[in-house]
């Protein structure tokens, strides 16, 4: 049993998120006819392309950041930030789908969550080691 369920939820839902997103390139895929491996086609596959791949490259810096957080902050902060991670990355991913100029608000709330929580952390080391 871990100590972190929340924060164990909240990366789970992550998870549901980003294989959502590739449901969505698999989707587009058949509905634009871009067959693999290729990765441009029809600006509606792009853009959903686009949103999943950037939330892969999103996840990396998410996961430690959400493991940290949970660690030094506790449970409820650590899913306090995946929750927020998440809600900015569905946002991201169906507003980027829809119109490319309207998908700033999601990615925002996502990158502005991790920074926040990176510098955080940075914050609490160096005054642990004070």
């Amino acid at each position: 049993m871990t100590d972190y369920p929340l924060t164990a939820a909240s990366l789970l839902l992550a998870c549901a998120i980003f294989f959502w997103a590739m449901f969505l390139v698999g989707r587009a895929r058949g509905k634009y006819q871009v067959q693999a491996p290729a990765v441009t086609g029809a600006p509606e596959f792009e853009r959903v392309f686009r949103a999943q791949q950037n939330t892969v490259e999103q996840m990396i810096v998410f996961v430690p950041l959400l493991a940290l957080a949970a660690a030094f902050w506790g449970d409820k902060w650590g899913a306090v930030y995946g929750l927020v991670w998440c809600a900015g990355r569905f946002l991201y991913i169906t507003t980027y789908a829809a119109d490319a100029q309207k998908r700033a608000v999601g990615f925002m709330v996502t990158a502005l969550s991790s920074m926040l929580v990176l510098a955080g952390l940075a914050i609490t080391l160096l005054l642990r080691f004070l």
